[in-house]
């Protein structure tokens, strides 16, 4: 099931300066998904709190968007004396569905040494 923000919002809008400021106030609902698995980066890689900021929002079709935005991460290893905060610009797609804006998140989970093999 895809990540939604449920929100009173009609099927055919189109103001994205609204857009954005309804998945502003939500953001939080749905950055776990937004931001992905950081062990790609490092195991020690974690998300930098109220880090998640969203760039713009922009109509692409009929009824979707796309949404850019921004986070930091932070890799801190005293042992490797690394201790350095990373910024990741991403994008996502979306679209209205009733009573709710519905995201197309891409699974992007580190696989387990069995799923390489």
């Amino acid at each position: 099931m895809q990540p939604r923000i449920a929100c009173d919002i009609a099927q055919d809008e189109s103001d994205c300066a609204k857009l954005m400021a309804i998945i502003q106030r939500n953001i939080l609902k749905i950055a776990e998904p937004l931001v992905g698995d950081l062990q790609w980066y490092s195991q020690n890689a974690l998300l930098v709190p109220e880090s998640l900021k969203i760039i713009s929002v922009e109509k692409t079709d009929n009824n979707r968007f796309k949404m850019l935005y921004n986070f930091d991460w932070n890799l801190f290893s005293p042992c490797l004396d690394l201790n350095e905060t990373v910024t990741q610009k991403e994008q996502i797609m979306f679209h209205i569905v009733p009573g709710a804006l519905e995201f197309e998140i891409i699974d992007n989970t580190r696989p387990s040494p069995g799923d390489e093999l």
